[in-house]
């Protein structure tokens, strides 16, 4: 049995994808223009998360313009210039739609500070990066003596020769911040990572050892200073380094 082939309207189909083809291109256009439309502008730019950081230098690099489309704007040109400031760790941006740019910032957490010569310090996170390096400070955060290293560079960790002593300091950082005793702490000499000695006010040592039980010892300090008379008068040394029930300051006069 033979079949019989159905003939093809060429013109018909032809006409069909030039239609089909011609609408697709109607729409993207129209989807062009309205994307580069004024309805997309950005008008707005709302910064979170800064707190050592300036926003002013955030929108400085962000480098937008009156005309700047919030949908076309190029958020991984600005990520790489606003990443050129060591305090900053990460950058996300979101779009709010229709003409607001969301820019969140994660700092990087300053932790100390190191004396490399009579008025200039190093800045260091809380990994040890050097974050930068200044002739004066205003947080009130512990200058650490003792460290020993040969070099550093911005914006990388500064290499000592004994890591963990570092990672005492910001496990004593972190401790003494959440109990509200940062700011009293002028010093911490981790000369050796065994007998790391806390300076408060200036006038009192505490040789809190190691970094084990370092919160039952940051407890203990601030209960010694609470019951201490005239603890802000009195220079002296106490070992805690072993937490035991009673302690005994030696006094310096």
């Amino acid at each position: 049995m033979i079949r019989q082939l159905k003939s093809i309207d060429f013109k018909s189909y032809a006409n069909t994808k030039f239609i089909v083809l011609t609408s697709i291109t109607v729409v993207i256009m129209a989807v062009l223009v309205f994307m580069v439309s004024p309805f997309f502008r950005m008008e707005q730019v709302l910064i979170e998360g800064t707190i050592l950081v300036n926003q002013h230098e955030i929108h400085e690099r962000l480098e937008r313009t009156e005309n700047s489309n919030l949908l076309l704007f190029n958020t991984r040109a600005a990520r790489s210039r606003i990443m050129q400031n060591l305090y900053i760790d990460s950058v996300e941006f979101r779009r709010a739609l229709p003409n607001t740019l969301v820019v969140t910032i994660s700092e990087r957490r300053l932790t100390a500070y190191v004396q490399i010569a009579p008025g200039s310090f190093l800045f260091l996170d809380d990994t040890g990066r050097v974050l930068e390096t200044r002739g004066y400070f205003t947080e009130p955060l512990p200058i650490l003596t003792g460290l020993q290293f040969t070099s550093f560079q911005l914006g990388e960790i500064l290499e000592v020769p004994d890591p963990f002593a570092f990672s005492a300091v910001v496990q004593y950082a972190q401790l003494l911040s959440q109990h509200g005793l940062i700011n009293r702490v002028t010093h911490m000499n981790v000369a050796d990572s065994s007998n790391i000695e806390i300076l408060i006010d200036n006038r009192i040592v505490f040789n809190v050892g190691t970094s084990v039980r370092a919160d039952e010892k940051i407890r203990t300090i601030i209960a010694i200073l609470e019951d201490m008379p005239h603890a802000d008068h009195i220079s002296g040394f106490m070992d805690i380094s072993e937490i035991r029930p009673e302690f005994i300051l030696e006094v310096l006069w």
